[in-house]
C-alpha cells in the first residue's frame, strides 16, 4: 500500500505540473485567438473542468482498490494526452476561432485531470495530507517551469511537449500490465517525440495560432483591405507576454507594424539614422500624430530629458529624437518588442542601438517610476494599454496601473519644475476619465480643481486625443507662446481644443464640458460624474479598471457570475439528497457541515489569491513575476502545511479546522496590510531581492491555507464517507470559479482590499461552521 501511495503522489505531482503549465500556455494561446471579453470564460474552464471531472468521477467511476484506480487513471491520462494534442492541432490546422468549438476543446483536458485527482483522493483518502502536498508541489513546479518553457518552445510546441507528460504517467501506472516489448516501444516513442520537440522547439512544426477576427484586433484594422494589399509576418516570437509579430505590407515600405497577440499595434518607421536630415515623408507621418504636436510647443530648456513608457516600435522615441530632446529613456515591458526593434536596426536607423543618448530598459513602467532617482522634463505615454488578456491565470486582467490617481502622483514627483506629462488615449471618453483622474491626483497634492484647470492643454481629435499635464501651472506667457505656435501650424495637424485662460476658444467636446463644469462651479463635480452615461470616476490602484466604460459592474460579468452561481447551486443541491441517504444516520449532520466547509474554502481561497496577486503587481514590477512568486510561495507554503498540518491539534480534526481557519483570518489581515508596505520599502533593491522577500513573507500564510482541504478530506475518511470525496472535490473546484468571478465583481465595485477581506470573512465563516454545526458529531 505504501508503494501504491507513493506512486499516486508522484503521478499526482506530475499531473499538477502539467495542468498548471497548460493553463498558462492556453491562456497565451487564447489571447491570440480571442480578446479580453472572453478572458474569464476561457480561464474559468480550467477550474470548472477539474470540478466537473470530480463530480463525474463520483457518479461513473467505481474503482475502489489501488490497482483498479491505477488502471482507470492510466486510461484517463491517455485521454488527457490525446485531448491536449487535439486541442492545439485542431486550433491551428483547422483555424478554430469559434468559441463554440474552441471552448470544449480547451475544457476536455481539465475534465480528465479532475477525474484523476478525485480518483486518487478517494482511493488514498487516509493519505490525504501527502496527496495534497504532492498536488501543490507539482503545481508550484509547474508555475515555476512556465517562466522558462517559452525559452525552449513556442506555445504550440510547448503544448505538444506537455501532451507527452500524461502518456509518461499512464505508462508508469500501466507498466505491470504491459510486456517489456510494448513498454519499451511506448517509452522509445515518447522519448523520440520529446527529443524532436526540444530540437525544433521554436520552429512552427504544425503552423501558427490563428488571430481571431475581432474589432479589437489591430492586426485587421491597420488597413481595411488587408488581404488585397498583402502582408507578411517577418518575425514572430512567443513569450509570457504574448506572441509578438512584426508585419510588413505590400503597398508601402515606410512603416512596419508590431503586434502583441494581434492587438496593441505599434509602428516601426523607416529611418536613415540621420537626425539632421530625416526623410520628409517620415517627418510628415510623425507630425500628423497628436502625440507629436506638443513637442512643437517646447522651448530649448524644456527638452533636456524624456521618459517614454511603453515605446513599442519606437514612434515616440523617434518623435523625441527628431524634436531635439537631449536624453531619452524608454521603458518597455515586452522584451520581444525590444529584441525585434534592435534586430531590424537597418530599417529603423538603430534607434534602440546606435544612439548613445537613447536608453531602452526592459521593465514595467510604473515600477520604474517608483524606483528611479532621475528627473525628466517630459513623460510620454501613448495608447498605454490594450483590450488583450495580458496576464496568465484565472485572476488575469487586461488592466494595468499606469492610469490611476496614484500613478499620476508618481509621475508628477519625478518631473522637473517645468516638466510635462504627454498622454495619448484611444478616444474622448478615455480622455474625459483621464482628466477626472488627474484632477483627483492634483487634489491629493493640495491643488484644487479650479487651480488644476491651468495645468492642462488638450489636443483632441476623433481618434487618439492627447492631453498635456504640467507639473506647475501654465503661466499666461507660456499659454500665449503655445497659442501662437498652434496658430502657425499647417492645416491638417491635430488642433488645440483647450488652453487655459482662453475659454472663448474652448471647443464643445465631452472633456471640455467637464472642464467648464469645474470652472463654473454650478454643478458639483461628483454630481456630474454620477450622472454621466459612462463611468468617468477617478481610477485608483485598489480598483484599476480604467477601461471599464459601463457604470457599476459590466453586464457580462454579472451574467457570468449568475451562470456560475446557478451552476454551483445545482452541483451542490441536486446530489445532496442522494448523499444524505448513502451516509445515513448520525453522519448526515457531518455531511452537511463538511459540504459547507468545502464550499467555503473553494470560494474563499480563490478570492484571496486574486486580490493578493493584484496587490503584488505594483511592488514586483511585472504581472508574470508577481504571479510566479505568488503561486510559488502559496503552493510551497500550502504543500508544507498539508504535509505537516496533521500535527496541529492531533486527534481532533474539528478543532484543527477551527483553529487554522481563525488563524488564516488573522494572518491574512496582517499579510495584506504589511507585505505591500515592506515591499514598498524595498523598492530600491533589485527585483530578485524583492521577489525573495515576497516569497518568504507569503509562505507562512500559504502554510495555513494548505491545511483546511486535506483536513476536511480526512474527516470524510474518518466518518467512512470516502464515496463522496470526488463530489466534494468537484464542489471545491467549481466554487473556486465562483470565487474568481466574485473577486473581480467586488473589486470593480469596491476595490481589491474589500475583495480580500471578503475572502477572509469566508474563512471566518468556516470557523463558525466548525464551532457550531460540528459539535454534534465527534470527528
Amino acid at each position: 500500500m505504501m508503494n501504491n501511495a507513493r506512486s499516486a503522489c508522484l503521478n499526482l505531482a506530475l499531473l499538477s505540473a502539467t495542468v498548471v503549465c497548460f493553463e498558462i500556455l492556453s491562456t497565451r494561446i487564447s489571447s491570440v485567438v480571442f480578446v479580453n471579453n472572453y478572458a474569464f470564460i476561457i480561464l474559468s474552464l480550467a477550474v470548472l473542468g477539474l470540478g466537473t471531472g470530480g463530480i463525474f468521477s463520483y457518479y461513473r467511476i467505481k474503482a475502489a482498490d489501488p490497482q483498479g484506480a491505477f488502471k482507470t487513471a492510466a486510461a484517463c491520462l491517455t485521454g488527457m494526452g490525446i485531448s491536449l494534442a487535439a486541442f492545439i492541432v485542431g486550433t491551428i490546422r483547422l483555424a478554430i476561432t469559434s468559441p463554440f468549438i474552441y471552448f470544449p476543446l480547451l475544457f476536455i483536458p481539465f475534465f480528465f485531470a479532475g477525474m484523476i485527482y478525485s480518483l486518487f483522493f478517494k482511493t488514498f483518502a487516509e493519505r490525504g495530507f501527502q496527496l495534497y502536498a504532492a498536488d501543490l508541489a507539482g503545481a508550484a513546479l509547474g508555475s515555476g517551469a512556465s517562466l522558462g518553457i517559452f525559452h525552449a518552445f513556442n506555445a504550440p510546441n510547448a503544448v505538444l511537449f506537455l501532451s507527452l507528460c500524461p502518456f509518461v504517467s499512464a505508462l508508469s501506472l500501466a507498466r505491470k500490465r504491459l510486456n517489456w516489448v510494448k513498454a519499451a516501444a511506448c517509452g522509445s516513442a515518447l522519448l523520440l517525440s520529446a527529443a524532436a520537440l526540444v530540437i525544433f522547439g521554436h520552429r512552427p512544426m504544425i503552423g501558427e495560432v490563428p488571430i481571431g477576427r475581432f474589432e479589437e484586433k489591430d492586426f485587421y484594422q491597420v488597413y481595411p483591405d488587408l488581404d488585397r494589399i498583402g502582408y507578411k509576418v517577418v518575425d514572430s516570437r512567443w513569450s509570457l507576454y504574448g506572441r509578438s509579430d512584426l508585419v510588413e505590407y505590400g503597398n508601402q515600405n515606410v512603416v512596419k507594424q508590431l503586434f502583441v497577440d494581434g492587438a496593441a499595434g505599434t509602428p516601426m518607421y523607416r529611418f536613415s539614422g540621420d537626425r539632421q536630415n530625416p526623410d520628409p515623408v517620415l517627418v510628415g507621418a510623425l507630425m500628423a500624430q497628436s502625440t507629436a504636436v506638443p513637442f512643437m510647443f517646447l522651448r530649448d530648456h524644456e527638452r533636456n530629458s524624456m521618459l517614454v513608457i511603453g515605446p513599442g516600435g519606437g514612434k515616440e522615441v523617434l518623435i523625441g529624437l527628431l524634436s531635439g530632446v537631449d536624453r531619452i529613456t524608454g521603458v518597455e515591458v515586452n522584451p520581444d518588442f525590444v529584441g525585434i526593434v534592435k534586430k531590424y536596426s537597418s530599417f529603423n536607423g538603430g534607434i534602440y542601438t546606435d544612439f548613445p543618448d537613447i536608453q531602452i530598459q526592459v521593465k514595467e513602467g510604473r515600477h520604474y517610476i517608483k524606483k528611479t532617482d532621475q528627473r525628466y522634463d517630459l513623460i510620454v505615454m501613448a495608447l498605454p494599454s490594450t483590450e488583450q488578456l495580458q496576464n496568465i491565470d484565472h485572476m488575469a486582467m487586461s488592466e494595468n496601473y499606469l492610469l490611476t490617481v496614484e500613478a499620476i502622483q508618481d509621475y508628477l514627483k519625478i518631473l522637473t519644475s517645468e516638466g510635462r506629462l504627454i498622454f495619448t488615449v484611444h478616444n474622448r471618453w478615455e480622455l474625459t476619465r483621464l482628466v477626472v483622474t488627474a484632477l483627483s491626483a492634483f487634489n491629493k497634492t493640495g491643488v484644487g480643481n479650479l487651480e488644476a484647470l491651468d495645468h492642462f492643454v488638450i489636443l483632441a481629435q476623433n481618434d487618439a486625443p492627447t492631453i498635456v499635464i504640467k507639473k506647475n501651472a501654465f503661466s499666461r506667457g507660456e499659454v500665449a507662446y503655445i497659442r501662437n505656435v498652434a496658430h502657425s501650424l499647417p492645416q491638417g495637424l491635430p488642433s488645440v481644443t483647450y488652453l487655459p485662460f482662453h475659454w472663448e476658444e474652448v471647443h464643445d467636446t465631452a472633456e471640455n464640458r467637464l472642464l467648464k463644469i469645474v470652472k463654473d462651479g454650478r454643478v458639483p463635480l461628483k454630481q456630474y460624474i454620477d450622472q454621466n452615461r459612462y463611468d468617468i470616476s477617478p481610477v485608483h490602484d485598489d480598483s484599476p479598471y480604467f477601461y471599464k466604460a459601463t457604470r457599476g459592474v459590466p453586464t457580462g460579468h454579472l451574467r457570468l457570475l449568475t451562470v456560475v452561481a446557478v451552476l454551483c447551486l445545482t452541483a451542490i443541491t441536486a446530489p445532496f439528497s442522494r448523499m444524505r441517504k448513502e451516509v445515513g444516520g448520525k453522519r448526515e449532520k457531518s455531511l452537511g457541515y463538511l459540504l459547507m466547509v468545502f464550499v467555503s474554502i473553494g470560494a474563499g481561497f480563490m478570492i484571496l489569491e486574486v486580490a493578493l496577486f493584484q496587490k503584488l503587481v505594483l511592488y514586483l514590477g511585472s504581472p508574470t513575476i508577481s504571479l510566479s512568486m505568488l503561486l510559488g510561495s502559496l503552493l510551497v507554503g500550502m504543500g508544507t502545511g498539508s504535509y505537516f498540518g496533521g500535527g496541529i491539534c492531533r486527534g481532533d480534526t474539528r478543532k484543527r479546522l477551527g483553529v487554522v481557519s481563525l488563524s488564516i483570518v488573522g494572518a491574512g489581515a496582517i499579510s495584506f496590510l504589511l507585505v505591500p508596505q515592506i515591499l514598498n520599502g524595498l523598492s530600491g533593491f533589485s527585483q530578485a531581492v524583492r521577489s525573495v522577500a515576497c516569497f518568504l513573507l507569503i509562505v507562512p500564510f500559504g502554510f495555513l491555507l494548505g491545511i483546511p482541504f486535506p483536513s476536511a478530506v480526512y474527516v470524510l475518511q474518518q466518518n467512512r464517507m470516502e464515496k463522496v470525496i470526488p463530489w466534494m472535490y468537484g464542489i471545491n473546484g467549481i466554487m473556486s470559479v465562483l470565487g474568481s468571478v466574485l473577486a473581480v465583481v467586488v473589486s470593480m465595485r469596491y476595490g481589491f482590499t474589500a475583495a480580500f477581506f471578503l475572502g477572509l470573512s469566508i474563512y471566518l465563516a468556516v470557523f463558525v461552521i466548525v464551532r457550531t454545526l460540528g459539535t454534534a458529531d465527534p470527528v
